[in-house]
């Protein structure tokens, strides 16, 4: 099964969430990243999925929360 993976902008960053920063992404997270901010949700690699796997929050140009399923 291909993940799908949901990117939500937020304001709020609860103190107890894991941040990750985009330069510190797996490669292939990076590469799809910026991409995936514009998308309502996408399938994607599983790599990618796994490469954000660790992250409740990826700081990008703004904070994004990560949902992965």
């Amino acid at each position: 099964m291909t993940p799908k993976l949901m990117l939500k902008p937020v304001d709020d960053v609860p103190a107890d969430s894991r941040v990750c920063h985009y330069d510190e992404l797996e490669e292939g997270a990076k590469e799809e990243f910026p991409t995936l901010t514009e998308s309502t949700g996408a399938s994607v690699d599983c790599s990618v999925a796994d490469g954000l796997q660790g992250c409740d929050l990826v700081k990008y140009t703004n904070y994004y929360e990560v949902s992965v399923s």
